[in-house]
């Protein structure tokens, strides 16, 4: 019962990194963190992470040769429920991580997504999945209020993947 509880503790655990972050990462991203603080085993932390794609709570995408991962809205909630289960130091540890590395790994992941205002109640919003330089997906559009775009760019930064695997998934079947 114990290792059941410790798997679950650490599948939490890594949904609160993720949402932390609350940018897609790629699995050097994550394993990096989870192996320099000893958190979790690399074998297990790569079993956990094909759970947690497998029960919906984190979403996957594949571009090429770069793989993402990003907390699901179903992880968040199960997070909510769950987080009390994480200590606070680890929490801070975190936390602090986060702050410090966001704007470093986002740029290494490269989705990006920023909005620009065109005229009175316009306002052309730019979403990107990249790859190094080259351009995997563009997405402009044009909306008629700032809270509209702001919203829009905050949920490309956690979506993208999601919407990339459809989008291609669409347009090749």
């Amino acid at each position: 019962m114990d290792q059941i509880h410790n798997i679950a503790k650490n599948k939490i655990i890594i949904l609160y990194y993720m949402q932390a972050l609350d940018i897609p990462l790629t699995n050097p991203q994550i394993t990096q963190f989870f192996l320099e603080n000893n958190i979790i085993p690399y074998f297990e932390l790569q079993q956990y992470l094909s759970e947690l794609i497998d029960t919906k709570l984190v979403n996957f995408l594949e571009a090429r040769d770069k793989y993402l991962y990003s907390i699901s809205p179903t992880g968040t909630k199960v997070l909510e429920l769950f987080e009390h289960r994480i200590s606070s130091d680890l929490k801070q540890k975190i936390d602090n991580y986060a702050h410090k590395n966001r704007n470093r790994l986002r740029k290494e992941s490269q989705i990006t997504a920023e909005y620009k205002k065109l005229a009175d109640r316009q306002y052309i919003i730019t979403c990107r999945v990249m790859e190094e330089d080259m351009i995997l997906l563009e997405l402009k559009l044009n909306v008629t209020d700032s809270k509209q775009a702001k919203l829009i760019c905050n949920n490309w930064l956690n979506r993208a993947p999601v919407v990339y695997k459809n989008i291609i998934a669409t347009l090749t079947t």
